[in-house]
């Protein structure tokens, strides 16, 4: 593709879709082309993100969006359910998508990887685009191949659907994986605990155990744009991968 690549933001009215539209208007690597929602349809993107008029409105038909904006990559913020055709109408559009929907069941997750495999489209999922949760879930996995008891606290605002988190769920699996254990799902291995509170955004606190000593490591997020850095990342590996992906490497 030559110049920005254009993307085109899928939950763009959300909290987290409108942090996403602010940043690739400031970016000066990607270009927002294009967003689509279900909620506030025709209005303009830039006056729902309260920047002003940028002449891009909010759509509801992602396929003809993606053919109509000429859209080389796609970001997925919306719900569960809603994912998989959000994907399978990206990937047949031979555009490659980065999913930040958290929530996805491990049947989810097959049914994208089948697709991705199927056309031969990059997708990228990643529960966590803050740079610090990353480095949190590389701690965690070091410090369980030596402190094996260990249990997870992820404190998240009260609109946060899913429980656990995708960010606990990710750093179960990759601590276990660090054990040699081989079921990630069974929650009895690394039990989380779930908080729903106002004034929380998102945070995450693991506790591991052992003969006259705690370690705790933790992360905290105050405000959404503390993901902007880690999709921006996102969008430079969507476009360097095969298939299907879980995870940024840092």
């Amino acid at each position: 593709m030559s110049g920005k690549p254009r993307v085109c933001v899928v939950g763009c009215t959300g909290k987290m879709g409108q942090v996403i539209c602010r940043g690739l208007l400031a970016s000066q690597e990607f270009q927002l082309v294009a967003g689509v929602d279900v909620a506030r349809a025709g209005d303009d993107i830039g006056q729902v993100v309260n920047v002003g008029h940028i002449g891009i409105p909010v759509t509801t038909n992602l396929q003809t969006t993606l053919s109509d904006a000429k859209v080389d990559l796609a970001i997925d913020f919306t719900v569960p359910h809603a994912v998989t055709n959000n994907v399978a109408i990206c990937l047949q559009e031979k555009v490659p998508v980065l999913v930040g929907t958290t929530g996805l069941s491990p049947e989810d997750v097959e049914k994208l990887q089948h697709l991705a495999g199927k056309t031969g489209t990059p997708v990228l999922i990643v529960p966590n685009f803050a740079i610090g949760a990353l480095l949190m879930m590389e701690f965690c996995q070091k410090a369980a191949r030596y402190m094996p008891h260990v249990e997870i606290i992820e404190l998240h605002h009260p609109q946060k659907i899913d429980k656990p988190s995708g960010t606990a769920r990710r750093t179960r699996e990759c601590m276990m994986q660090a054990m040699g254990r081989a079921d990630v799902e069974d929650p009895e291995q690394v039990p989380i605990h779930s908080v729903r509170l106002p004034g929380l955004v998102a945070h995450q606190e693991v506790i591991f155990g052992d003969v006259g000593q705690v370690l705790t490591i933790r992360h905290d997020s105050f405000q959404r744009e503390s993901f902007m850095p880690g999709v921006i990342l996102g969008l430079q590996k969507l476009q360097k991968i095969k298939g299907l992906k879980i995870g940024l490497d840092l």
